[in-house]
């Protein structure tokens, strides 16, 4: 891969000016960003397929609730990092990726995401309208925040009744939310409702970002120490750190609500 320039301060500006997602570079490190403040994706250049951000890091606690994720779905590609990474770790599965946003899509070389093949397909449509053509996921991942928020057609009981008939039995719905969203409670129990109270949010290191697990059939709750016995037997596999994420599963199986504990203060939007 090769180094770009790095930008000045004007020439980031005028970034941010256009609306358009773009590419900031420091060192080892390539972002991909909305503005000047918001960090959508970030890349080390020597390990493109790893996890840099906390959320992403949590998002994969999916692999701890299933036994075979074979087939996996994503609405939100950014930077491609849980696609990489899925791509990478997860050797048996297929990956199938919608993305709304043709100018994401366009600097997939930036962050070196592999081109479509026999196991991934990335595509550039509504992830709502997308959702409603798929079917037996294992695991259907949700990112898909952008500088203005979570989009309202990939928020309501609807879409998430779509995630649940787009899963296999006991497919695994992953969904990022921010913990500052006014509106967090309002998904998160939306997602709880349509799920038969099967979900649990979980926290991610170094960011306010909450993180719901929601399973389609299949036992509930799920037993933890057959989910820290997974870990820990997975974990020479992965580069996260799997039994820290089994612990967090833990801790939030342990309240009626499923919320982690330390998601318990929803911080002020803002």
């Amino acid at each position: 891969m090769t180094k770009q320039p790095s930008p000045s301060f004007a020439d980031l500006f005028a970034e941010t000016l256009s609306g358009k997602p773009f590419v900031y570079e420091e060192g080892d490190e390539v972002s991909l960003m909305f503005d000047l403040t918001t960090v959508q994706s970030r890349m080390k250049r020597q390990t493109p397929q790893d996890l840099i951000l906390g959320y992403t890091r949590s998002m994969i606690a999916f692999s701890l609730l299933q036994a075979n994720t074979r087939h996996i779905g994503m609405i939100g590609l950014g930077g491609g990092s849980l696609a990489k990474y899925c791509h990478h770790y997860l050797p048996d599965c297929t990956i199938k990726v919608a993305e709304i946003d043709a100018d994401v899509i366009a600097l997939r070389d930036r962050f070196a995401i592999p081109n479509d093949s026999a196991r991934l397909k990335i595509e550039c449509v509504d992830g709502a309208a997308w959702l409603k053509r798929q079917s037996a996921f294992d695991a259907l991942l949700v990112d898909a925040y952008s500088q203005s928020g979570m989009p309202e057609s990939l928020a309501t009981a609807q879409f998430f009744d779509d995630c649940r008939a787009a899963l296999a039995d006991e497919g695994i719905l992953v969904v990022n939310l921010w913990g500052s969203d006014a509106r967090f409670d309002s998904y998160y129990q939306r997602i709880r409702t349509v799920f038969d109270g099967a979900a649990i949010a979980i926290g991610a290191d170094g960011c306010a970002n909450r993180i719901v697990l929601a399973m389609n059939g299949g036992k509930f709750p799920p037993n933890s120490r057959a989910i820290m016995q997974r870990a820990q037997a997975l974990a020479k596999a992965h580069s996260v750190d799997l039994p820290a994420l089994a612990r967090r599963i833990e801790r939030a199986l342990r309240h009626p609500d499923g919320l982690e504990p330390a998601n318990r203060h929803i911080e002020p939007a803002g």
